[in-house]
């Protein structure tokens, strides 16, 4: 009789993950969403001057660079202005190849707004050519340019080999 009464035990509970996930799903059912149609529109276009990359060496999570950030301009919609000096791209080589970039710095509008710059993002190269997508964040004060704050941004980054410099451009996920 123990014995049958533990089987039952075991069987019981055995089959407790298969109702659970049942339930999990009946969860999404009930709540039922359509995917979000999204598109990109373009609102800014920035010229970024760099100097000559630094070699930090190997790291614990790869190759690392530096690559200082001089200047520049940028233009867009009803927005333009300076790329300041002193910012910079922190890029990884991971062992896989790919590129982590981190690149941190400020713009000036021609009003005198700063807003700082978070753009992170990858890069590599496969048969289908070079992939570079980013994922700019922008720090704006309250204010005129405070849009920039409240949407999701996508980039793409051009190289330019002389003089040196990348040209990203920007899209507003809508």
């Amino acid at each position: 009789m123990k014995i049958i009464l533990i089987i039952s035990s075991l069987l019981t509970f055995i089959s407790l993950p298969c109702s659970a996930d049942k339930d999990k799903e009946s969860i999404f059912e009930q709540y039922p969403s359509e995917p979000p149609g999204t598109r990109a529109e373009p609102v800014l276009q920035l010229y970024v001057t760099l100097t000559d990359s630094i070699d930090v060496g190997q790291t614990d999570d790869g190759q690392r660079y530096i690559v200082p950030i001089t200047g520049g301009f940028f233009t867009g919609n009803g927005i333009s202005g300076e790329v300041l000096p002193g910012g910079a791209d922190w890029q990884v080589v991971r062992a896989d190849g790919i590129k982590k970039i981190i690149a941190l710095y400020s713009i000036r509008t021609t009003d005198g707004e700063v807003i700082i710059v978070d753009n992170q993002g990858i890069s590599y190269t496969d048969d289908d050519g070079r992939y570079r997508r980013t994922i700019p964040k922008f720090h704006a004060p309250k204010g005129k340019y405070d849009w920039l704050n409240k949407s999701l941004f996508i980039g793409t980054i051009t190289s330019i080999k002389k003089p040196r410099a990348v040209i990203i451009r920007v899209y507003e996920v809508k």
